[in-house]
């Protein structure tokens, strides 16, 4: 399959805090030291307000493809050209300490989309204080090691966040409702970070069921980012019986000068997946190199396994940057399930 994609957004931050996009990106989405600060801050520079511009950002994203899109609406199918995504943007700051970010998807997948992000965030004690605590409230991405939407720089999604398991709609890619507690600064040193919310996926139509609960350990040492986190929460499955589910995952990342490398394993445990107890597990490793600010390579390979399904797939991807709002990729999925196929994708990403 050839996939080409096109990519046109607005750089919300940039227009609020009057800075270019490369103040926080390398290569857009891709950030760096300041860039994930401002993130672990909340979206905001400690102690200084958003400036006045708009609070308003889209983005566009056209496919033109050699195969169906997708099943359209009543199965009739969709077009091989399609609008893929527009997504609307807002974010600001709240007082001295907090902040608000937005994502609505208007058209997703070339089908009506649904809101993403909708949280508050609120830094609960001084700036300078050497234990930073937050809390953040609404719905967001789950605290995972590497992060599987917003800054992925394939278009290929890793397939561990995608992985569901019998009847269990329950993943990591899609955004979840609940509180989240962090305590310590994520980027230097230990931090934990607990999550809970009610057990509910929005796309499967199914009833909420329980509490999700989730833990995430890290130890930012410089350069090498260990991490532990642990999901548990309960899900229908068939009639008069739950499914209660574990995902236990363990992930390193390592960032020095111009190489970089994130890799996460997980296992799974569900207690009853279509009225059976079943194992599941799987993981990526991803190598990314820089060979200059504009110029970059990344290699993944990736799997998924459970029982009767054994998934793997190898991504290799070279990024340029012709401008510091734009990007430009080229990549090749090489997958593996049971025959080999590859699917070459381009993608133009633009930020202004």
């Amino acid at each position: 399959m050839h996939l080409i994609t096109l990519i046109f957004g607005i750089a919300l931050f940039s227009h609020q805090y009057g800075v270019t996009c490369e103040k926080c990106h390398t290569v857009i989405p891709h950030l760096n030291e300041f860039g994930a600060h401002f993130l672990a801050s909340g979206d905001r520079i400690p102690g200084v307000s958003a400036g006045g511009a708009l609070p308003l950002s889209a983005k566009v994203n056209l496919v033109a493809s050699n195969v169906n899109q997708g099943s359209g609406p009543g199965g009739a199918g969709l077009p091989n050209d399609i609008v893929d995504e527009v997504e609307l943007f807002t974010a600001g700051t709240i007082g001295s300490r907090g902040s608000f970010f937005v994502e609505q998807y208007a058209v997703d997948g070339g089908e009506p989309g649904l809101l993403r992000d909708a949280w508050i965030s609120e830094r609960l004690n001084p700036w300078d204080a050497r234990v930073p605590l937050y809390v953040q409230a609404g719905s967001f991405t789950l605290p995972v090691p590497v992060d599987p939407e917003t800054f992925r720089e394939s278009y290929q999604n890793y397939t561990i966040y995608s992985q569901t398991v019998g009847n269990n709609p329950f993943d990591f890619f899609n955004p979840a409702i609940g509180v989240k507690a962090t305590a310590g600064d994520t980027l230097r040193g230990l931090s934990a970070q607990l999550f809970a919310g009610p057990g509910y996926d929005r796309v499967s139509g199914l009833p909420k069921t329980g509490t999700d609960l989730m833990v995430n350990l890290s130890d930012a040492m410089g350069p090498l980012t260990p991490t532990w986190y642990y999901f548990s929460g309960e899900r229908p499955d068939l009639p008069g019986l739950i499914d209660r589910f574990t995902r236990n995952g363990f992930g390193l990342v390592y960032a020095q000068g111009k190489w970089e490398s994130q890799s996460v394993l997980q296992t799974g445990w569900d207690s009853s997946a279509n009225g059976a107890g079943t194992a599941s597990s799987g993981g990526f490793t991803q190598l990314r190199y820089a060979f200059d600010r504009r110029f970059f390579a990344l290699a993944r390979y990736e799997g998924t396994n459970e029982p009767g399904d054994f998934t793997r797939d190898t991504v290799v991807l070279l990024g340029y940057a012709p401008l510091r709002e734009a990007r430009v990729t080229i990549e090749d999925v090489i997958a593996h399930q049971p025959q080999t196929t590859n699917t070459v994708n381009l993608q133009y990403t633009m930020g202004f």
